[in-house]
């Protein structure tokens, strides 16, 4: 039995191939070998030969049973070659587990849409972030046997976040050109803020700290939530960032659970129910009445959030999330 787990490289991304590489990891322990697709040639030509050549040299395995294939991956070419390749040498199931929906993120794309949507029928399993992406992508005529992930697992090398003082501060992490936002909260509290693009408008109680590679930012993370929002306006997630919030998990989201940190997530976002299911944070309307949900939580109920998310840490750092989903398939 021989099964793989096929992914990109994603190199110059600030955390964005993270995810992808702690699922590799995990799949390892559930005996899949890693196979890449180095999707950045320098020219057409060296694509070609990429794609008709190097990347063939998959198949002349003698036997491949599961197949995962970690999308995106930035080529459709590649994809579709790859894909049609596979589908005449597989013996188990061909799996498409889901980062990113592109057309979702590109907003209207209704061509891009399209051509996702075909590659996703195409699988034998979709393995996808949690029921509201399953129940979209299921309206838009995907048929095929969907998992629920229900979050991402991380990989932190830093020690969980041991109980701060309650000051009830808050820090948002990510690639800021995204979240206008940061230039409209005005908190009473201290709103700490990591990543690129830091714009020059913000209000008196944020504070910028920086920017930090993954496995480093976490050992900077020492507030008492996590701030999950994007988009412009802090009365709601708009826009075409805002709006994915709908249907993906963030994966910020697991870096503060991983951390030990409680989440503030947007009530309508797809990971709200999540969160509240498991008591690891609370949720919000808006970022105008955020003063006052936090005066409304006291020491004893963050405590217990606090617990319950360090107790996911642990989780989410050994990977069950990953494993339970690949158990499924069959």
């Amino acid at each position: 039995m021989a099964n793989y787990i096929v992914s990109s490289n994603d190199p110059g991304q600030m955390g964005g191939s993270k995810a992808k590489e702690d699922i590799i990891k995990f799949a390892q322990e559930d005996g899949y070998v890693p196979f890449r697709i180095d999707p950045y040639q320098p020219n057409k030509l060296a694509k070609l030969y990429y794609t008709n050549i190097k990347m063939m040299k998959f198949f002349k395995n003698t036997h491949i049973d599961n197949v995962v294939l970690q999308y995106p991956i930035p080529s459709h070419y590649m994809i579709e070659k790859f894909v049609r390749r596979l589908k005449k040498k597989i013996n188990g199931k061909f799996v498409i587990w889901i980062h990113d929906i592109q057309g979702l993120q590109s907003g209207s794309d209704d061509k891009k849409i399209s051509w996702e949507l075909d590659l996703f029928n195409s699988a034998d399993i979709l393995i996808v972030h949690n029921p509201k992406m399953k129940e979209w992508l299921s309206e838009q005529g995907v048929t095929t046997n969907k998992i629920v992930l229900e979050i991402f697992d991380y990989i932190n090398p830093q020690p969980i976040q041991p109980s701060e003082p309650y000051e009830r501060t808050i820090c948002f992490a990510g690639n800021l050109f995204k979240s206008g936002f940061i230039q409209e909260i005005n908190t009473s509290n201290s709103f700490v803020v990591y990543g690129s693009n830091m714009p020059k408008k913000h209000g008196k109680n944020t504070v910028y700290a920086g920017q930090y590679p993954p496995d480093e930012l976490t050992a900077h993370l020492n507030q008492n939530y996590g701030l999950i929002w994007d988009g412009p306006s802090v009365e709601t997630c708009e826009g075409t960032f805002g709006h994915y919030l709908l249907f993906n998990n963030p994966h910020k989201t697991s870096l503060y659970i991983s951390s030990g940190i409680p989440i503030i997530i947007w009530d309508q976002a797809a990971l709200a129910e999540f969160v509240s299911e498991n008591n690891i944070g609370i949720t919000v309307r808006n970022l105008s009445e955020i003063d006052q949900v936090l005066n409304g939580v006291n020491e004893k109920e963050y405590g217990q959030m606090k617990k319950n998310v360090s107790a996911m840490a642990l989780r989410l750092r050994q990977g069950y999330y990953t494993h339970k989903a690949l158990k499924q398939i069959s």
